[in-house]
């Protein structure tokens, strides 16, 4: 029975110390394009959904992992994440139409 004790509670102690919290944003945007037609032009409005911002380096911004030790000291957890931030500074000072994003827990 202890054995069985022991085991379980370093589990729960393994568990506890390497859990980490993940957050995955994604944006959206449309474009708007004048197309040529015998007609004369058009505006065509075109739906770019589910994409990823590029960081300076080339690397994609998608997704942010951070571990329990990093986070636990905020009192809302997902005040220790930057990646919402990246995507809230990207909506401000973009020029696309329609510049939306989601970030979700992962």
């Amino acid at each position: 029975m202890s054995r069985l004790l022991v085991f379980t509670l370093f589990g729960v102690l393994f568990i506890n110390i390497s859990c980490e919290r993940c957050k995955t944003c994604r944006y959206s945007y449309t474009e708007t394009v004048i197309v040529e037609t015998p007609d004369g032009e058009e505006e065509q409005k075109i739906e770019h959904e589910n994409l990823i911002l590029i960081n300076e380096d080339g690397s994609e911004n998608a997704q942010e992992c951070i571990k329990r030790s990093e986070y636990k000291s905020y009192d809302d957890p997902n005040e220790a994440f930057t990646i919402e931030n990246d995507y809230l500074i990207e909506q401000e000072t973009t020029d696309l139409d329609n510049f939306l994003f989601e970030c979700v827990d992962s």
